[in-house]
């Protein structure tokens, strides 16, 4: 059940009921989206907070600016088979990511929707945003790093977009289509990250 912030039940009669074309119209589909499973958090009721859709729109740019910033930044650097750590910061961001990708994985299978967009979420934005595109600007100066940390970044930001498709279904298909406007192929049917 969705409630209203101070708990009272939602009810178009009582003028606490909110419009979701409405809410689409003006945040867009998946930051409306977003904001319904960032709340939806254990037990049964929402406590419906229009906070959480400015969160969704942040995020969304997040991923849109992380996205251009790969895109790029790897532009004119080949593409290399397999993806190998050279630096501390290769590990972690790797190591979280395996993390975080299990963590979702274990929550969606339990129907813990909101639980694995939120540790997902943390994932995203303070690991690979946060830190490890920081530490990729230095990297991708030096030669002896940019192939192995532009082939980290690509698949990081790939595989992420792979695990977030199913709560941000809109903007992970827009920017998977401009990585793969050659081949055309569609995010929704890639496999699942390995």
């Amino acid at each position: 059940t969705i409630l209203t912030k101070d708990g009272r039940r939602m009810s178009k009669s009582l003028g606490t009921g909110i419009d979701p074309l409405r809410l689409i119209e003006q945040y867009g589909a998946d930051a409306t989206r977003f904001a319904l499973i960032w709340q939806a958090m254990g037990g049964q009721d929402i406590r419906w907070s229009e906070e959480a859709l400015m969160g969704g729109k942040k995020f969304l740019n997040k991923i849109w600016n992380a996205s251009r910033f790969v895109f790029e930044r790897t532009q004119g650097i080949p593409e290399i088979s397999g993806v190998k750590a050279k630096t501390p910061a290769d590990r972690a961001v790797l190591a979280a990511f395996k993390k975080a990708k299990k963590s979702a994985e274990k929550n969606i299978d339990s129907y813990e929707f909101g639980t694995a967009l939120h540790e997902f979420y943390d994932f995203f934005w303070h690991e690979f945003c946060d830190r490890y595109l920081e530490a990729a600007k230095q990297q991708l100066m030096n030669d002896e790093f940019a192939a192995s940390t532009a082939a980290i970044l690509r698949r990081v930001l790939f595989d992420s977009l792979k695990v977030l498709h199913p709560f941000l279904p809109h903007i992970t298909e827009a920017i998977w289509s401009e990585v793969r406007a050659a081949d055309k192929t569609l995010l929704i049917i890639e496999s699942w990250p390995k």
